[in-house]
């Protein structure tokens, strides 16, 4: 009985091994240049291997409006997925959210409002 409990233990800590050092990007950090017409998102996420852990979907709303979706292949930086997104001059009260999912779990969104 110890032998089957102890194997039941073991087989359950494998199963959440993987779960348990994959991760959602630790933020979204929306930043949006009115005179370029762009919109960059940096999403801090510490990999060791960016071509098996990474940010796999960048989705941009305007508006409540998917304006963009991205899927990167790997990530390029051990520390954080960058994107940049050509939005145009949007106007003033423009809600924009982006979120970022992990191709391994977890997923994080945030918003800006336009000044």
């Amino acid at each position: 009985m110890k032998k089957m409990v102890l194997l039941l233990l073991v087989l359950a800590l494998m199963c959440t091994a993987g779960a348990a050092v994959a991760h959602p990007p630790s933020e979204v950090s929306l930043s949006y240049s009115r005179d370029e017409g762009i919109l960059k998102v940096d999403a801090p996420h510490s990999v060791s291997d960016g071509k098996k852990h990474y940010i796999n979907l960048f989705t941009v709303s305007v508006n409540g409006q998917v304006m963009y979706t991205l899927e990167p292949a790997w990530q390029v930086d051990g520390k954080t997925s960058t994107a940049m997104f050509q939005v145009g001059d949007l106007p003033v009260e423009t809600v924009v959210e982006v979120e970022a999912i992990c191709n391994r779990v977890g997923k994080k969104k945030s918003t800006l409002t336009v000044e």
